[in-house]
């Protein structure tokens, strides 16, 4: 296990946003994976899904405030805040958040989090 000095309600909050999200968008019988995984001084989180994917031209348009593709325009879902904050709320905990996707095949949304270090200066692994 790794630390991760954080505010565990806020990045909770984001990690059920990108889950709902998921589960919104893709069909019955398709796949959703959480996973995570460390890459160099962050832990990497990754929701990833099987369905309707993202065209390439909207892909900068999802972390905007109040901005819905055209399939959540569709479900009549939220008001499109809801990347917009995940977004702020892990930039302010030090990391970054990203999308990839290919139409038809799913996406993916990652965010990732510096982790803690010891004392020592090494890393905290307890």
């Amino acid at each position: 296990p790794l630390i991760l000095p954080m505010d565990a309600q806020r990045v909770g909050q984001v990690l059920i946003n990108l889950l709902n999200n998921a589960i919104k968008f893709t069909p019955a019988g398709g796949v959703i994976r959480v996973r995570s995984d460390v890459a160099d001084d962050h832990v990497v989180v990754r929701v990833e899904d099987s369905g309707l994917g993202i065209a390439p031209e909207d892909l900068p348009k999802l972390f905007n405030r109040f901005s819905q593709l055209e399939a959540g325009r569709r479900k009549k879902t939220g008001v499109g805040l809801g990347l917009n904050i995940s977004k702020s709320i892990i930039e302010a905990h030090g990391g970054r958040m990203g999308v990839q996707s290919e139409v038809g095949k799913g996406t993916t949304f990652w965010f990732s989090l510096p982790y803690g270090q010891s004392e020592a200066g090494g890393e905290s692994r307890d």
